[in-house]
C-alpha cells in the first residue's frame, strides 16, 4: 500500500472497494491496530495509533469485525458475546443487558443457545458481526461484515448501521457493489494498494459512469435493425452493445433523459414488430468498479457474461465459446490413471504435501531439535570429563612431599625418612644413596628400638638380610595415602645410586582409561538414556493428520478420490524416514562422543539397524492410530510426548526389577510398542546359556525373534488403522488397492415424514427422482439423485433430567440433478444447504433417505467428485500451483496432463500471478477462486459448489461464472450450487430451488418463478434530499394507488406494484420521469420481481406451524410492515 492518504467521517458510512488482494484487509488491519505500517500514521479521534498509550484508548471505543469468523466453537452464542463483552471493558452488571441487546438486534434468539462449532456459516458471520458492535462502539471497522449471508440478514444489518450512524465513524469493506450503494454515504475504490477515487455514488456515476441501458426483449419476427433505427431517431447517441436472438441492449447517454418518454411511446406502439417488454437501469457501481479496473462494462440487467456480444469487436463475440472449447477439449482426451499406478501417484502427492509442510513447522522442528539436544546431554558431558583428563598432566610423586630435606626444619606433615638397619652390618652405601635425592633420613638400629607405637614418620624402609642379599620392606603411614608408591621410587633410585647409575626414575600418577570395548550390538550400557527420549519424539513427527482433519483438508482429498491407505503411506514415507533420521543422527552422535575406541562387528550393526527401522515404523503409525482416534480434539503433541518417556522409562525399570528375568524382558518388548527397542537390544546383550535353554531356541533364533517384534507392532498397527477407516468407507470415492476397502452404500432408512401441502413444481420433482430411481437409463440418468433426504441433530441438554431435544436441519428433500445442468440451491442461513451438500459429498450420513450419484448405483464407482466447500480447505504454507499439482495427482491426471489442465483453469480465472505464492498470503477472492479450479480440476462429472463466489470482486465473480457456464453447459456432467448471491444464481443456473427451514419450498427455471412467485413490479428510487421521502411517498400513492412500500434504506425507497397500476411501461415511464424531474431522483428503476425479491418473499413465509413441537428452528423469520395503499 504505497502513501494511502484519504479521511472518514463522522456520521457517515464509508465503503472500501476493490479487487481482491487490492488492500482493503490489509488497510482495516492497519487501522484496528492488528497490523503496524510500514510508514505513516493513522489518528482516531485526536488519538495516535503508533502509541502505545493511545492505542489503549483507541481499542476502548472501537469494534472490529475481522474477515474471517474469531468465535470459540466449545462456546454457545450467548457465551461468547458474554466473554468479549468482559474482555471489552463493559461493567460487570450491564454484561448481560448488552448480550441480550445483540441477541435482539441481529435476531439471534433462537440460536443463543447453540454451541457456536454447530452454526452455519453465515450464522457464524452473524455472530462475529455481533462481537462486533458489542458495547455500541463509537468506530466500527468492518471487514466484509455480510459475506456468507442470507439476503434478509444482510438488510437486518444494513438497518443497524443506518439506524446507528449518527455520531459515529463506520468503515466496511465489502464485494457486494449493490451493497455499498445502497448502505455507503461515500465509496472509497483501491486498486492494487492504490487509492483511485472516492465519492458518492451520484458523484462516481457521473464521473465514470456510462449512462442508462435500455433492454429489449424480443421475438423471431423483430428485425434488429429497425429497432436501432428507431432508437437512434430519438437518442442519437444511443449505441448498441449486446445482440442476441431475444435481446437487444443499448446504452443512452446520462444527459437525454428528457426524450425517454416519446421513446418509450414509439416503443409500446411496435409491440407488432416483435417487442415484448423492454426495461431501463441507470449505470451501476459494478460498472464504476469495472471501470476503474480497467474491464469493460457489463450489462447489469443481463448479467453481462453470455450475451455481451460486442458490435465492434469480433473476439468478445467468441470468447464463451472458445472456452467451452478449451475447458471441454481436455475432457475429451485426457485419460487418468487407477490402481496401484494411482496408488503410487497418491503416496508420492501425499508425501510431497507432508514435506512441504514439514519445512514450514518450525515449532515442531526446533522442540525436535531441543529434544536432540536434552538427549546428549549426559554423553556431551562425559565427553567433556574425558577430554579434560586426556589434556590433565599427570602428578609426579615426588620424596618432598612427605619427607623433610637435610637441615629442613620438622614442620607438619613432613617428617624425615625413617631407615630400620635389621642386616647386622653397615648399609653406608645405600644411606648415601637416599641422601643424594635430597632426603633427611633417621637410622635406627632394629635392636635399640624403643617400640612405641607413637607415628612420628610418615614412612619407613626395613632392611634386613645379609650383606650381599639385602631385603627392602616397606612400612607407611595409612594416612598418606601415595607414600607407598613415593618410597618405592625411593628404594628404586637408592639402588641405582648404589650402582653408581646416572639415570633418575621418576614415578607418576594418572588415571586408567580402557583402550578398546567390543560394541557387538551398537549401544553401551550407559548410553540407555537417550533412547527413552527417542521415543518422545514421534507426537512432533507424526500428528500433522490431526492439522488435516481441522483444516478440512483430509476430507477435501478424500471427496476427490484419494485412497486411505495413500495418505497413510504419503505421511509415514516422510514421517518414518524423518524419524529414522533422527535415530541414526542420535546413534552417530553417540559413537563420537564415546571415549573408548569401539570395535564394530557389521553382522550386528546390521541386525541394529534393522531393529531400527522397525521400531520407528511402528511407533509412527502406533501415533498415527492415537491421531485418528482423538482427531477431533488438539494436537496435543506435548502431552503424548511425555506419556511415551514416561511409558519407556517405567518400563525399563520394571523389566529390571521383574522376578520373571529373561521371559519378563521378552514379553515386556512385545508388549509394550515404544519399549520395543530398548528390549531388543536388552535381549541382544543378555542371552545366555541359561536364557537359550528356557525358551528352547538357539542365539540365532532368540536374536530374529526379537528382530521381528518391532515389524509385527508396525503390522498390527496399520490392521487398526485399517479397521478405523472402514467405518468410513461409506465415504469412499474408489476401492483402495492397500487396505481392501471397498465404497459401501448407506442403509436407506425410510422418511418418517409424509410430504404434505407441497408445490405442484416439487412434487413433481419427486416424482421425478423417483422414476430415475427405479429406471436407470444410461442416457438419462442424472448425475445426482438425492431422495427424502431428512437430517437430525442431537440438540444440547438444557439440564441433567432433560429430554435432549432434536435438531431438525432437513425435510423429506428430493431433487435430481440432470446431465449438463447447473442448479441453485438458494436459502436463508441455516436453511439446510450445507447440511444437504454434505450428505452428498459422504461427510454428514442421512437420518433418512439416500443419495445415488452416477456411477455409484451398482456400476463403475463414480471416482471422485469436484468439491468447493463453504470454507476454504487449503494448506496455508502451500503455494497455488503445490495445491493444483497435488490435487490433478490425487484424481489421477498424468503429469503431462495435469500440466495441460491446470494451465487453462489458471488462464482461464486470471490466477498466473499467484501460482508461486503461498495461500496464506492470499486474500479471501483468490482463495475462493483456488477453491474453486481444485474442484473442477479432472473434469469430474458431480460438482459441488457451496457458496463459491463469497468473498470475490466482481471481475472474479464474472470470471467464475463464465468458466462454470463453460464447464457444463452441452456435457455429461452437472452441478449444485448455493449461493446467497442471486446474480449468481441467475448468471449460472439453469434451475433453482429454494429451501425454507429445512423443506424444499420451490423449484424451477428462474423465468418460471419469476412468473408463478413474482407478479409484482418493483420500483426502487433513489433520493437526494432526505427531507423529500415523506412528499415522495405521497407522490408514488397518488399516482401507483395499489403501492405498497417493501423497505427503506434512508435515501432507498422501494415499492411494489401490481401489474395493473404499472401498464402500459410507458405511461408508468412518463410518470416516473415528472416524478424524477420534480423530486431531484438520484435514479430510479422499474422491473418486474427480480429472484432476490422472489426469495426474500418466500423467506417471510411463516412455517413454523408445520414443525414438530421439539423443533428448535434456528432462523426466526419476520414479515417486513407494508403499508397499504
Amino acid at each position: 500500500m504505497p502513501d494511502v492518504v484519504f479521511d472518514i467521517y463522522e456520521g457517515q458510512i464509508t465503503a472500501l472497494l476493490g479487487h481482491s488482494g487490492a488492500g482493503k484487509t490489509t488497510l482495516l488491519n492497519i487501522l484496528s491496530g492488528l497490523s503496524v505500517p510500514t510508514s505513516g500514521s493513522v489518528t482516531i479521534y485526536n488519538h495516535t495509533l503508533s502509541r502505545m498509550a493511545d492505542m489503549e484508548n483507541i481499542s476502548k471505543f472501537t469494534g472490529f469485525c475481522p474477515q474471517s469468523n474469531v468465535q470459540f466453537g466449545f462456546l454457545t452464542v450467548k457465551e461468547n458475546l458474554r466473554l468479549f463483552a468482559k474482555v471489552k471493558g463493559i461493567l460487570p452488571h450491564e454484561v448481560e443487558k448488552e448480550v441480550q441487546r445483540v441477541v435482539r438486534d441481529l435476531e439471534m434468539e433462537n440460536i443463543q443457545d447453540i454451541l457456536a462449532q454447530n452454526l452455519s456459516g453465515g450464522q457464524n458471520r452473524k455472530l462475529t458481526f455481533g462481537i462486533a458492535i458489542l458495547g455500541d462502539p463509537q468506530v466500527l471497522l468492518l471487514d466484509e461484515p455480510t459475506a456468507g449471508l442470507d439476503p434478509l440478514s444482510r438488510h437486518r444489518i444494513w438497518n443497524l448501521l443506518k439506524e446507528g450512524k449518527s455520531d459515529r465513524v463506520i468503515l466496511f469493506s465489502t464485494q457486494f457493489i449493490d451493497e455499498a450503494d445502497i448502505l455507503a454515504d461515500r465509496k472509497v475504490f483501491i486498486s492494487s494498494g492504490k487509492l483511485k477515487c472516492a465519492g458518492s455514488s451520484l458523484f462516481l456515476k457521473k464521473k465514470w459512469g456510462i449512462g442508462y441501458h435500455l433492454s429489449l426483449h424480443l421475438n423471431k419476427r423483430c428485425d434488429p435493425e429497425s429497432i436501432t433505427s428507431l432508437v437512434q431517431q430519438h437518442i442519437s447517441d444511443a449505441k448498441l452493445t449486446a445482440q442476441r436472438e431475444e435481446k437487444l441492449v443499448y446504452i443512452l447517454p446520462l444527459e437525454k433523459t428528457n426524450k425517454f418518454p416519446e421513446l418509450y411511446r414509439d416503443l409500446d406502439r411496435c409491440s407488432n414488430q416483435g417487442i415484448e417488454d423492454y426495461g431501463v437501469s441507470i449505470t451501476t457501481l459494478n460498472e464504476v468498479f469495472l471501470k476503474l479496473e480497467g474491464k469493460s462494462t457489463i450489462d447489469e440487467s443481463d448479467i453481462g457474461i453470455w450475451g455481451q456480444l460486442q458490435t465492434d469487436g469480433a473476439k468478445d463475440t467468441g470468447s464463451l465459446v472458445e472456452l467451452e472449447q478449451v475447458l471441454s477439449s481436455f475432457h475429451e482426451t485426457r485419460k487418468t490413471i487407477s490402481g496401484m499406478a494411482l496408488w503410487r501417484q497418491q503416496v508420492c502427492a501425499i508425501a510431497k504435501v507432508r514435506f512441504l509442510k514439514l519445512k514450514k513447522e518450525r515449532k515442531s522442528l526446533l522442540t525436535i531439535l531441543l529434544l536432540f539436544g536434552i538427549s546428549f546431554i549426559p554423553q556431551l558431558l562425559e565427553h567433556l570429563f574425558y577430554e579434560s583428563y586426556q589434556k590433565s598432566y599427570p602428578w609426579e610423586l615426588s620424596p618432598n612431599t612427605y619427607f623433610l630435606s637435610p637441615g629442613q626444619q620438622p614442620q607438619d606433615p613432613l617428617t624425615h625418612l625413617l631407615v630400620i638397619n635389621k642386616t647386622g652390618s653397615t648399609i653406608d652405601n645405600f644411606l648415601r644413596s637416599l641422601r643424594r635425592q635430597n632426603i633427611a633420613i633417621e637410622v635406627d638400629a632394629f635392636g635399640t628400638r624403643n617400640g612405641t607405637d607413637d607415628l612420628s614418620y610418615n614412612g619407613a624402609i626395613i632392611v634386613s638380610g645379609d650383606e650381599k642379599d639385602h631385603r627392602f620392606s616397606i612400612a607407611c603411614n595409612t594416612k598418606r595415602l601415595n607414600c607407598f608408591p613415593v618410597l618405592l621410587d625411593v628404594i628404586s633410585n637408592g639402588l641405582l645410586g648404589i650402582f653408581n647409575s646416572s639415570e633418575h626414575i621418576q614415578t607418576d600418577r594418572s588415571t586408567f582409561f580402557e583402550e578398546h570395548m567390543d560394541y557387538e550390538y551398537g549401544y553401551r550400557s550407559n548410553t540407555f538414556f537417550w533412547i527413552p527420549m527417542a521415543a518422545s519424539f514421534t507426537p512432533y513427527i507424526a500428528m500433522s493428520s490431526i492439522g488435516d482433519y481441522k483444516k478440512k483438508a483430509h476430507s477435501q482429498l478424500r471427496i476427490s478420490g484419494l485412497y486411505p491407505s495413500a495418505y497413510w503411506f504419503g505421511q509415514g514415507l516422510v514421517d518414518v524416514s524423518l524419524y529414522f533420521l533422527i535415530l541414526l543422527l542420535m546413534q552417530i552422535m553417540d559413537y563420537i562422543f564415546s571415549p573408548e575406541e569401539i570395535i564394530f562387528i557389521i553382522q550386528n550393526l546390521l541386525i541394529q539397524i534393522l531393529c531400527s527401522i522397525g521400531y520407528v515404523s511402528s511407533l509412527v503409525f502406533l501415533t498415527y492410530v492415537i491421531s485418528f482416534i482423538f482427531r477431533n480434539g488438539r494436537k496435543n503433541s506435548g502431552i503424548w510426548s511425555f506419556f511415551f518417556l514416561i511409558v519407556v522409562i517405567f518400563s525399563i525399570v520394571a523389566t529390571d526389577l521383574n522376578e520373571y528375568g529373561f521371559l519378563g524382558l521378552f514379553f515386556g518388548t512385545i508388549l509394550i510398542p515404544p519399549f520395543t527397542l530398548i528390549g531388543s537390544l536388552f535381549i541382544f546383550s543378555e542371552i545366555s546359556p541359561d536364557s537359550m535353554d528356557y525358551l528352547g531356541a538357539s542365539e540365532s533364533e532368540i536374536v530374529y525373534l526379537a528382530l521381528l517384534i518391532p515389524y509385527l507392532h508396525f503390522l498390527i498397527f496399520l490392521f487398526i488403522l485399517r479397521c478405523l477407516e472402514m467405518n468410513c468407507r461409506k465415504k469412499l470415492m474408489r476401492k483402495d488397492p492397500v487396505f481392501r476397502i471397498s465404497p459401501r452404500s448407506n442403509a436407506v432408512f425410510p422418511n418418517p415424514e409424509e410430504p404434505e401441502g407441497e408445490e405442484e413444481d416439487i412434487q413433481m420433482e419427486r416424482m421425478r427422482t423417483v422414476n430415475a430411481m427405479a429406471v436407470r437409463d444410461f442416457d438419462e440418468t442424472p448425475v445426482i439423485i438425492a431422495s427424502c433426504l431428512r437430517k437430525e441433530y442431537a440438540g444440547k441438554k438444557k439440564n441433567c433430567f432433560s429430554k435432549r431435544k432434536k435438531k431438525i436441519a432437513t425435510r423429506n428433500v428430493s431433487f435430481c440433478v440432470k446431465k449438463g445442468e447447473v442448479i441453485g440451491l438458494l436459502g436463508h442461513n441455516g436453511a439446510g444447504k450445507s447440511t444437504t451438500i454434505k450428505m452428498i459429498t459422504g461427510d454428514t450420513k442421512p437420518t433418512a433417505g439416500q443419495v445415488i450419484l452416477e456411477g455409484s448405483g451398482g456400476g463403475e464407482p463414480l471416482g471422485f467428485l469436484g468439491y468447493c466447500p463453504q470454507e476454504n480447505a487449503l494448506w496455508p504454507n502451500l503455494t497455488v500451483r503445490q495445491h493444483l499439482e497435488v490435487y490433478a495427482a490425487v484424481k489421477g491426471l498424468r503429469k503431462g496432463d495435469s500440466m495441460i489442465a491446470i494451465t487453462r483453469l489458471v488462464d482461464a480465472l486470471k490466477l498466473q500471478d499467484q501460482l508461486k505464492a503461498p495461500v496464506k498470503t492470499l486474500s479471501e477472492g483468490i482463495k475462493r477462486k483456488l477453491c474453486f479450479v481444485l474442484s473442477i480440476l479432472g473434469n469430474p462429472s458431480v460438482v459441488l459448489l457451496d457458496e463459491p463466489s463469497t468473498g470475490m470482486d466482481p471481475e472474479g465473480q464474472q470470471q467464475m461464472w463464465q468458466v462454470i457456464r463453460a464447464t457444463f453447459r452441452n456435457t455429461e456432467r452437472g452441478a449444485l450450487l448455493t449461493t446467497h448471491y442471486m446474480a449468481e444464481a441467475e448468471a449460472v443456473c439453469d434451475r433453482v430451488a429454494i429451501m425454507v427451514s429445512g423443506r424444499l419450498r420451490c423449484i424451477g427455471s428462474i423465468q418460471h418463478l419469476k412468473s408463478k412467485f413474482g407478479k409484482d413490479y418493483l420500483l426502487e428510487m433513489k433520493v437526494k434530499n432526505l427531507a423529500q421521502v415523506e412528499p415522495l411517498h405521497a407522490e408514488i400513492l397518488r399516482l401507483f394507488p395499489q403501492a405498497a412500500r417493501q423497505e427503506r434504506f434512508s435515501s432507498l425507497m422501494v415499492y411494489k406494484l401490481p401489474v395493473e397500476d404499472v401498464r402500459p411501461l410507458s405511461q408508468a415511464f412518463f410518470k416516473l420521469e415528472i416524478v424524477k424531474q420534480g423530486f431531484d431522483l438520484e435514479e430510479y428503476s422499474l422491473s418486474q420481481s427480480t429472484l432476490e425479491q422472489v426469495f426474500l418473499e418466500l423467506s417471510k413465509e411463516q412455517e413454523l406451524g408445520d414443525l414438530e413441537e421439539d423443533f428448535d428452528p434456528s432462523v426466526k423469520w419476520k414479515l417486513l410492515l407494508q403499508e397499504e395503499p
